[in-house]
């Protein structure tokens, strides 16, 4: 890519998903935002590591698996998502939170894409490598 992607936003998180099967986690925004990831991805608060997408499901000495679905909505409940940024090196996303928080997600394969996201009525796709953005419009 030659120039970062950067949207400002206002919209409130709502929800986190993660289907199993399909290996997809997706944090659900209003105003129709959405960024979902096949990937490596990582929660931040004021720029330290709280949650990493490969800990969902370990036990790490605790009496149950960790449930990061359940992690996050404790977490990012009643926070805002004020920005999307696409990283004009490495195609890497992150998303910013208000209190400090970011998602990171990482470009995680040179031939597939690992992530998509949703602002403005478009669908950007993150391509393999990082190296480009596709863009759908939305109906």
């Amino acid at each position: 890519m030659t120039t970062e992607l950067i949207f400002e936003t206002d919209a409130d998180f709502d929800n986190l998903t993660y289907d199993k099967n399909a290996g997809s986690w997706t944090f659900l925004f209003t105003d129709n935002i959405y960024a979902s990831s096949t990937g490596f991805w990582r929660l931040l608060k004021s720029k330290v590591i709280q949650e990493v997408s490969l800990d969902h499901g370990h036990q790490f000495g605790l009496t149950k698996p960790l449930d990061l679905t359940k992690r996050i909505r404790e977490e990012l409940t009643g926070k805002k998502l004020t920005r999307i940024k696409v990283d004009k090196d490495t195609g890497d996303l992150t998303l910013t939170l208000t209190e400090g928080y970011e998602i990171e997600i990482f470009t995680a394969s040179t031939g597939y894409e690992t992530y998509d996201f949703t602002v403005d009525n478009k669908q950007y796709i993150g391509l393999g490598r990082g190296e480009d953005i596709a863009i759908m419009e939305q109906e």
